[in-house]
């Protein structure tokens, strides 16, 4: 088959799945790396019929952020996702007014000034994190992958939102977490292809509870944070769970 993004290079594949065997979904990170080892620092993999680029490296990487000569554009599942609460910053594309709306409203928020006034809250979650390694006993296996999610959850909740997830007090992550998960995965799965509706019943179900329930979370953040006046409050402190 003659490669339609030629020169960029594109591992041999299998007819109706491309290449969707050359992944480990065991390790599909490795599986990546292994590809820019042997295919250089960008290539392609045909999933299904859907081309899926793969570009890595300082040079590339530096021009492919150059912003005057390329547009962002939400397709295949972040699309689908505005099904759940119509577009925003990263479900729309940058000619959408809502793109426009939300990015000007965060860009003060990445200052310089800004991002160091979050280093308080930053050192917050990481001692958490160190007191909860501390406290196990020699023997202990530590999930890095789960720690590590929870470090980054709730170091974007508290910085940008003042809102505590508490992932170190919990032995799960908190209800918000798990509805977002079931919510990309849906997106995901998602193929619109005849007869999903019924295939997928319980699911777009347990979709439907999770938005609303996303929603309200966000309205009451949102509600707590107007009658404070933006002050810091105790929403979602370690002693006042809601689960």
């Amino acid at each position: 088959m003659k490669n339609p993004l030629h020169p960029i290079p594109c591992p041999s594949g299998t007819p109706l799945i491309g290449n969707l065997l050359s992944l480990n979904v065991k390790a599909p990170l490795q599986s990546l790396m292994e590809l820019t080892r042997e295919l250089g620092p960008i290539y392609w993999l045909n999933m299904m019929g859907k081309p899926m680029i793969r570009a890595s490296g300082p040079e590339i990487v530096k021009e492919l952020s150059d912003e005057p000569r390329f547009d962002k554009s939400a397709r295949g599942p972040l699309r689908r996702v505005r099904s759940i609460r119509s577009d925003g910053l990263f479900t729309s594309d940058t000619s959408a007014p809502n793109w426009s709306k939300a990015h000007n409203i965060l860009m003060p928020t990445f200052s310089q000034q800004s991002m160091d006034g979050y280093l308080p809250q930053m050192i917050d979650i990481a001692e958490q994190l160190m007191l909860k390694w501390e406290r196990l006993n020699v023997d202990d296996e530590i999930d890095a992958a789960r720690d590590m999610t929870g470090l980054t959850l709730d170091t974007v909740g508290l910085c940008g939102f003042d809102f505590r997830f508490n992932s170190f007090y919990r032995e799960d992550f908190h209800p918000f977490i798990g509805a977002l998960t079931r919510t990309l995965e849906i997106s995901i799965l998602q193929r619109q292809i005849p007869l999903e509706d019924i295939a997928l019943r319980s699911r777009l179900k347990q979709q439907y509870k999770d938005v609303l329930y996303m929603n309200k979370l966000v309205d009451d953040i949102v509600s707590v944070r107007r009658r404070s006046g933006g002050k810091q409050h105790n929403f979602g402190h370690p002693h006042k769970l809601n689960s």
